[in-house]
């Protein structure tokens, strides 16, 4: 009998021995299984030196060391860039942006913009790397000038001479997305306190309580997708909203570092995870940035901010005939103006008060209108690559590719000059007789006398070959009076 025990005991312990090995492999093997691409990434950092440039390349990218990945491209300007390697620089850049350590919950509370840093620094040199190597060549189309060159001046009815839309169709009107959801859950309440007999009191009063958890929970995430399943196109407005953000940002030169749509998406990101976010996009102008910290705004970082705000306004007035979203947007760019009165240091710019920022407003819409018209190839294969949930690489590959295929080019040329005539100011194609100033110098701060070297370099060598045969005409004419 003892012996027969023994045995027994033996075999319930060797079943017991291999249900536990059985449950450890089955965890070790999930575990693994998740693990793979961090452990990949580990080896692929261990290459040796002398591996090809493609390896090398694969190997900081999967490290998100941008800087190494952008001296790659830089020692090897034949270095093929595949659609598969273009996602995969942009995606680095994603968790490069997103990982760093300026991205806390104090300092995103602190800025109302992306502010400098090692991070954002590493993505637009790598963004202005692969402008050089032509393999972003819609990148800052428009950086040079804007479109409507000349006179900052834009009265309503010049710009709705101009774009086509008029005031009302470029304010955010108040949608009635809300008040529908609204009446939705209180006949959907009604409904179930007649039929299951619970206090319709006490309905109201829990959607409250759930509504305020979600808000301070999930930043309202789940009123969210209520709100959208009872407006089918408002998801659509939110996407073609945020495209015209983004590209305008692209075309203006300006780095992109990713895009939200919704408050689930947002709550994922560390870039827009403030408690406030439902749908934005980040970008980063490196020159407003160091400004900011010096307390001197030039005139042409005000304006590229200008466009890039107003840009979602514009493209919702374009495909819609008016713009829903966009409030926050005008809040924004009232905050930044207002937080540039009140300096006295030289090189600051004049008072913005009530009507500056309503022109400037005004201004900022026309611009992003014109770049949208002319880039709308663009646009819409941006739109389209968001709604497929395309992340930063297939978006800049969808807005390159759609610029080749429609054959769209960096711009040579304003597409028209504003002109202070007239009681509304005029609008032409023929590039005024007085082009000395606003027109050809259209990065002048003509408050400060200061100006970015970097975004005027053209227009000056254009107008010195101007001087240059200018002069060469006054010598020919004056030998001739001498003959």
């Amino acid at each position: 009998m003892k012996s027969k025990l023994k045995w027994k005991l033996r075999y319930l312990y060797l079943i017991l021995l291999l249900s536990l090995i059985r449950q450890n492999h089955a965890f070790t093997s999930i575990g693994l299984q998740l693990r793979v691409p961090l452990i990949s990434r580990r080896f692929a950092s261990s290459k040796d030196p002398s591996s090809s440039p493609e390896d090398l390349l694969e190997s900081y990218l999967g490290q998100n060391t941008l800087s190494k990945a952008t001296n790659v491209f830089r020692q090897n300007p034949d270095l093929q860039l595949t659609r598969k390697r273009f996602v995969a620089v942009f995606d680095a850049i994603e968790r490069r942006t997103a990982e760093a350590e300026e991205n806390s919950e104090d300092e995103i509370l602190a800025s109302s913009h992306p502010m400098r840093s090692s991070a954002r620094d590493e993505m637009t040199s790598m963004y202005r790397t692969l402008k050089d190597l032509d393999h972003l060549r819609l990148f800052g189309a428009s950086k040079h000038f804007p479109p409507a060159s000349g006179s900052h001046v834009v009265t309503p009815k010049l710009l709705e001479a101009v774009s086509g839309l008029n005031m009302v169709a470029l304010t955010p009107q108040p949608t009635n997305s809300v008040l529908i959801a609204g009446i939705a859950l209180a006949l959907v309440e009604g409904v179930v306190s007649l039929y299951l007999g619970i206090d319709f009191n006490f309905l109201v009063f829990t959607t409250l309580a759930l509504s305020l958890l979600d808000k301070a929970m999930t930043n309202g995430a789940f009123f969210e997708s209520f709100i959208k399943a009872c407006s089918p196109g408002m998801q659509t407005k939110i996407v073609k909203h945020e495209a015209g953000h983004f590209l305008i940002a692209y075309l203006l030169g300006l780095p992109v570092e990713g895009c939200v749509l919704s408050a689930w998406e947002a709550l994922q990101d560390t870039r827009f995870n403030n408690g406030e976010t439902s749908a934005a996009t980040s970008f980063f102008d490196p020159d407003l940035s160091e400004q900011m910290n010096n307390s001197v705004v030039t005139r042409s970082s005000i304006d590229r901010y200008s466009v890039v705000v107003m840009a979602g306004i514009a493209a919702e007035a374009i495909n819609y005939g008016r713009a829903d979203g966009g409030a926050g947007d005008e809040i924004a760019l009232v905050s930044f103006l207002s937080q540039l009165n009140g300096t006295s240091r030289k090189g600051a710019n004049a008072s913005w008060n009530n009507v500056t920022i309503r022109n400037q407003a005004r201004w900022g819409a026309l611009q992003a209108v014109l770049l949208l018209r002319e880039y709308k190839g663009c646009h819409d294969a941006l739109v389209g690559a968001l709604e497929k949930g395309g992340n930063l690489g297939d978006c800049i590959f969808a807005i390159e590719e759609a610029g080749r295929e429609k054959g769209l080019k960096p711009m040579k040329e304003p597409l028209g000059y504003i002109l202070d005539e007239g009681p509304y100011g005029i609008w032409t194609k023929n590039p005024p007789k007085e082009i000395v100033g606003s027109t050809l110098l259209p990065n002048v701060d003509g408050n400060s006398g200061s100006f970015d070297k970097e975004q005027t370099i053209e227009a000056l060598q254009d107008y010195r070959l101007k001087v240059q045969n200018r002069i060469k005409d006054i010598d020919i004419r004056l030998k001739q009076i001498e003959d």
